[in-house]
């Protein structure tokens, strides 16, 4: 369903592969006149959205998939770009067995848990074009106030 969500879709970024549970995740970015800037490489702002929902979408669905229901976003970020994307890049995200179990620790004693996670960009050279910190911040399902 991801990859036809508009947000990615158009910015083509595309789930190539998705572990099913949910510890390995792995994301393309292909250029295209749609995300392509003036000096023909893929717009920064399309590599950081192509960083942004993995770990949040990951640990829920993890915990989901045991029984537990989570609010899961990402809370902050941070990338520093190595060098311009002029060819497809490839992004692996993975949660480790030692994160799921600091996750399950940490909600169950303060019923939230936070944590910096990375990522990196490659192009088609092997290359690393953009490396990201990205703080994943879960919590025990509050539910949703009637008062926005």
């Amino acid at each position: 369903m991801l990859r036809i969500f508009p947000a990615l879709l158009f910015s083509r970024v595309w789930v190539k592969s998705m572990r099913a549970d949910f510890k390995n995740c792995t994301v393309s970015v292909k250029p295209s006149i749609l995300n392509r800037n003036l000096q023909r490489t893929i717009f920064g702002g399309t590599i950081f959205s192509a960083f942004d929902p993995w770990f949040p979408l990951m640990f829920w669905q993890v915990f989901a998939h045991r029984g537990q229901k989570l609010e899961a976003w990402l809370k902050s970020a941070e990338i520093d770009y190595k060098k311009p994307a002029a060819s497809r890049l490839t992004i692996h995200f993975t949660i480790t067995d030692a994160d799921l179990a600091e996750a399950e620790a940490s909600l169950a004693a303060e019923g939230r848990f936070q944590k910096w996670m990375t990522a990196e960009a490659i192009n088609t050279a092997g290359e690393v074009c953009a490396e990201a910190r990205l703080l994943v911040y879960i919590r025990n399902y509050k539910g949703h106030s009637a008062n926005f």
